[in-house]
């Protein structure tokens, strides 16, 4: 009871304790995003859909599955079929409602089959051990695979103190003359472990409650392959089996740290040597090695990560050579329990040894021998830590997405022959020279600017790097891509990087994910963005990804991207799939339809909206943003309008020519 109340009160063990347990809780709530996207955000329509085929796939949910993709598919083309129909004149009023609400009832469902198909494509590569469920739960408790840095530091914070305190002040001199004085190191070892498999646990079924509340947790009986992290795993375990298996190694993994703590406090007798010794031992080992050389030693690491031991092999494609190369080499049962076996081993000797050090037979055997030196080698460890500041509000301007590099009086201009990229004032005519690297862009296929976004003073652009990366995030000799947003000040020409990630590797650091895969895989395909001050947005083929400046979330927008985009620092402006203009605010996350019109393409600036309509025969016509205060400008049929600071331009439907309308006409 002394030992307790000295360790858990005197040494603020307690305090610690339920810090991990705050900390950790609030951290999973904030820092967690669904795997899946698109099965969160259409959960109803997905849920219908599983409904009818949970569990195995087999040939009659095949069968329907197949049949409602003929169906949607068919329906979606009678809807444009429709659409274009009734706007060309050539049906009424009544007519298109009547077949329009037919055709909303098979597109009910539209989003959540898109789902649920893609699982079914999956599936069907290995019918045999995987099934339909709802696979966010569980890739959220299982699928992770990064180190808990939270309860790591709560154990060093726990441990370190309980032999170095008494070292510090030369009580362990005092204990060993008394006659319980070994017993006291047995009590601390035993004292230990037990705090560490509490808090262990509790982190486990604190997960295990946050996914089974948030997503639910079903059909824990289904095989582990189901979920995709686990698809070419040859262990033969249910879901449950899994997270309690991972759950067990992740609870060996904190005693095998706690005891590791406890012998190099005992070796060395000093705070700072023990916390840094056990926390290089741990750190090094994470950023620095790959995942196949981490899960073959001997250390807490594996088994603090845990779930890659019921991993398999992870293969990604070189996307210079499209050679096939692997990043990890799965676990094998043998390898595994070798590896357990000397881990279980070293943690039995360092506590024979503790025990020893802790023994007065064994210090008047020792007699008065000077210890030796106790470190060969001492690692440094330095962790760069990055500020920013701001600079106030980001200046509101009107940004189009079909202007293509111009946004009001900018111009960008590529150089074919030299790769160089300059900015061009479009009413003086004056060039600003990008200041770059002179070697960026001589390797267009690993080095390329992608987008442009202009905020006079501001000019923000992407870059997309190609860098080898070996013994860094894990991967040997592997091409990763990192996605980087420049801020370049067009009066300085001063450039500073305000956001950047890499897309195609799935590390972390410090419990921290700044490397996954689908989750940034978007920003290898984005065309254009734009940004304020909270988010920036990448525009792809498939829609708009809303990224957090400040958290790193990102939100998939329902939002097509196969017209014209335009932001004016509050609000997305597009046409909606039956081609109505619509405002999406994205501080709010509400969206307005602009029922009167229907265009076949717009523009905007800071005051108006231009829009070809297509209820008028493709003529001109401006508005407010309100959609107020309609004027007519132009009975040109027109395919498409953009615009500038004085004019707008349209592309005439009849001779594909260019007009040039001011806009004071």
């Amino acid at each position: 009871m002394y030992e307790v109340k000295k360790i858990l009160l005197w040494q603020r063990g307690l305090f610690y304790i339920v810090l991990v347990l705050l900390l950790g809780t609030v951290w999973l709530a904030l820092s967690d995003n669904p795997a899946d996207t698109a099965m969160e955000q259409y959960k109803k329509e997905y849920e219908w859909y599983l409904e009818k085929v949970n569990g195995y796939c087999t040939e009659e949910s095949s069968l329907y599955l197949e049949q409602e993709a003929e169906r949607i598919a068919k329906a979606k083309e009678r809807q444009n079929s429709l659409l274009e129909n009734y706007y060309d004149g050539k049906i009424g009023e009544s007519e298109y409602k009547k077949e329009s609400r037919e055709i909303e009832k098979v597109l009910e469902h539209q989003n959540g089959f898109e789902v649920i198909y893609q699982q079914y494509l999956y599936i069907c590569e290995n019918p045999g051990n995987r099934c339909f469920l709802q696979t966010n739960g569980w890739m959220g408790l299982l699928g992770k695979g990064t180190l808990h840095f939270i309860l790591f530091l709560g154990i060093l914070l726990i441990v370190t103190p309980v032999f170095c305190s008494e070292y510090s002040c030369q009580m362990d001199t005092l204990i060993l003359t008394a006659r319980e004085g070994r017993k006291s190191a047995l009590y601390k070892l035993l004292i230990m472990i037990a705090v560490v498999l509490f808090l262990s646990l509790c982190i486990s079924l604190m997960e295990y409650g946050f996914y089974r509340f948030k997503y639910g947790l079903p059909d824990g009986d289904y095989p582990m392959q189901s979920i995709r992290y686990f698809a070419d795993s040859s262990k033969d375990m249910s879901l449950m089996e899994g997270y309690v298996s991972i759950g067990l190694l992740r609870m060996f993994g904190g005693v095998f740290l706690a005891i590791l703590l406890m012998f190099i406090s005992v070796l060395t007798k000093k705070y700072a040597v023990t916390l840094l010794t056990s926390a290089v031992s741990v750190i090094i080992p994470y950023t620095g090695l790959s995942k196949t050389g981490i899960y073959r030693l001997p250390l807490p690491l594996p088994f603090l990560l845990g779930t890659d031991f019921f991993a398999g092999d992870m293969v990604v494609s070189d996307a210079l050579t499209g050679d096939e190369k692997m990043i990890f080499a799965e676990v094998g049962t043998v390898t595994l329990l070798t590896l357990l076996f000397v881990s279980v081993l070293l943690c039995t000797l360092a506590v024979v040894w503790i025990l020893r050090r802790n023994s007065n037979r064994w210090l008047m055997k020792a007699g008065q021998k000077k210890r030796g030196a106790a470190f060969a080698v001492m690692f440094g460890l330095a962790l760069a830590v990055t500020g920013c500041a701001g600079r106030g509000k980001t200046e509101s301007v009107v940004y189009n997405s079909s202007a293509v590099y111009d946004c009001m009086g900018y111009e960008i201009i590529r150089d074919e022959g030299n790769f160089e990229y300059s900015l061009k004032n479009t009413s003086t005519g004056e060039t600003y020279p990008f200041a770059r690297s002179p070697v960026f862009g001589v390797f267009s296929d690993e080095e390329k600017i992608c987008a442009f976004y202009v905020c006079p003073p501001y000019l923000y652009y992407t870059t997309s790097v190609m860098e080898s990366y070996v013994n860094r995030v894990g991967n040997y000799n592997s091409n990763i891509t990192k996605v980087s947003v420049i801020e370049l000040n067009l009066n300085t020409f001063e450039e500073k990087t305000i956001f950047e990630q890499m897309t195609n590797s799935g590390r972390s650091l410090l419990g921290i994910d700044y490397e996954t895969g689908d989750k940034w895989k978007f920003l290898d395909f984005h065309h254009a963005f734009f940004l304020n001050d909270d988010s920036l947005f990448f525009i792809g083929n498939d829609g708009i990804t809303k990224v957090n400046r400040y958290t790193g979330k990102t939100a998939k927008l329902d939002i097509p991207a196969n017209g014209n985009i335009s932001f004016d620092g509050e609000s997305i402006f597009y046409k909606n799939e039956q081609g109505v203009l619509t405002r999406y605010d994205v501080s709010g996350n509400e969206t307005y339809t602009y029922e009167n019109i229907v265009a076949y393409d717009f523009c905007m600036d800071e005051q108006s909206i231009y829009y070809i309509s297509r209820t008028d025969g493709g003529d001109l016509y401006s508005c407010g943003k309100d959609g107020n205060n309609r004027e007519w400008i132009s009975h040109i049929p027109a395919m498409s309008v953009t615009c500038d600071t004085g004019n707008i331009y349209v592309l005439s439907k009849e001779s594909g020519e260019e007009i040039v309308l001011p806009k004071s006409h």
